[in-house]
């Protein structure tokens, strides 16, 4: 069973640079700056009891329910239900309180979002086979005023593809880019 609670609480620090001592006064200092420090860590034995949820579902920036959650697959052993990601299990706490007349709406949305990102899919899939025929039918290696007729996904592709040929400052430019997850 996962640390649910705990690996939340390192998500925050560790990638949203939130301190324990924000967590600990976002929580009225319920629990202190040690006591965040452990969780991280994986240091407490004893779950938080539930009078102390509101508290620190404004530390960890999620629901009330999805703390409870957390606490039961950590501390218990517990899983709310398997069959749910990790990555959408805030957002589904977050549903599970919005007015039933407002579900068609939230539905809209999430096939709204679906449909764009199955867009750019292909879009990126077509975009990735043009240029590999522009670059077979081209004579000689890339120039620099060519890669900037690119977009960046395809300059990506450019740059990590060894058999595209490349002029040594069309190859500077490309390598000048920072990797996707740096940005």
């Amino acid at each position: 069973m996962a640390n649910a609670f705990s690996e939340r609480v390192a998500r925050l620090n560790t990638h949203s640079g939130k301190t324990y001592q924000e967590m600990a006064h976002d929580c009225d200092f319920k629990r202190s700056v040690t006591w965040w420090n452990k969780v991280r860590w994986n240091q407490i034995e004893n779950p938080p009891e539930p009078g102390l949820f509101p508290y620190l579902a404004k530390a960890l920036q999620v629901p009330q329910r999805r703390v409870a959650e957390m606490v039961a697959e950590q501390w218990c052993g517990v899983r709310p239900d398997d069959t749910v990601p990790e990555r959408l299990r805030s957002i589904l706490s977050v549903l599970r309180e919005v007015d039933e007349r407002d579900l068609l709406v939230m539905h809209e949305m999430a096939m709204t979002l679906y449909r764009k990102r199955m867009i750019r899919l292909e879009r990126d899939q077509l975009s990735a086979e043009l240029l590999m025929a522009y670059i077979e039918g081209g004579e000689g290696p890339l120039t620099l005023e060519q890669l900037r007729k690119l977009r960046r996904s395809e300059l990506y592709a450019v740059k990590h593809d060894p058999s595209v040929e490349v002029e040594p400052d069309a190859q500077a430019m490309l390598d000048a880019l920072p990797d996707p997850e740096e940005e």
